[in-house]
């Protein structure tokens, strides 16, 4: 997806990857607080301006050959 950023934009969209399991993606009250969280982190808990937050289900995994336990991959696009 391509965005064209206007002449009157005054700050131009960055986008920010947040990488979240199923259960976080999928529940309104865990999305909400990892929303306000990165927010936080980018300097404001209360707006987004100028930042385009993609949310990435993870859906890539890895498994413990010794405990055959699955765990997922952060930080992959699927």
């Amino acid at each position: 997806m391509s965005f064209t950023n206007l002449p009157q934009d005054p700050i131009p969209l960055r986008r920010v990857n947040v990488y979240v399991t199923r259960d976080v993606a999928f529940n309104f009250d865990k999305i909400t607080q990892v929303t306000k969280s990165v927010l936080g982190r980018l300097g404001c808990d209360q707006c987004h301006s100028g930042r385009l937050i993609d949310f990435v289900i993870i859906e890539d995994f890895v498994v413990n050959p010794k405990t055959l336990e699955v765990q997922d991959v952060p930080g992959r696009r699927s």
